[in-house]
């Protein structure tokens, strides 16, 4: 359950990078944590390119840039953060993470957790 206080990491921070060219899909990451939440503490350390990142409870998905249609991501601006909820990450069950960029060599950095 969404907290409607301070962000509060609760387990270990994952770094989804793309290694190639701009609108390349990344690897698909694994995200686990210390204890049940649904949050999840997303920065893009990138100062010119937003990236585009998707949290799914399935490891096969892929991502797309929303300016190719509609698709299911969370846009991340340039050098900023964001904490949004997604799908329930545990010790015992896993989510996945993959992301595209607007840029070569986009990366974010994704903490589970709970709070603002």
């Amino acid at each position: 359950m969404a907290n409607n206080i301070a962000f509060q990491p609760m387990g270990k921070t994952v770094k989804v990078a793309v290694n190639g060219a701009a609108n390349t899909q990344s690897n698909v990451y694994t995200i686990t944590s210390d204890s049940p939440v649904n949050q999840y503490f997303i920065s893009n350390a990138d100062v010119n390119s937003a990236v585009y990142v998707w949290i799914n409870p399935t490891n096969t998905f892929n991502v797309a840039l929303p300016d190719n249609g509609p698709t299911y991501v969370l846009s991340i601006p340039p050098y900023a953060y964001k904490v949004f909820t997604g799908p329930q990450v545990s010790p015992t069950g896993s989510v996945y993470a993959r992301i595209i960029g607007d840029a070569a060599n986009a990366s974010v950095y994704i903490t589970p957790g709970e709070g603002l």
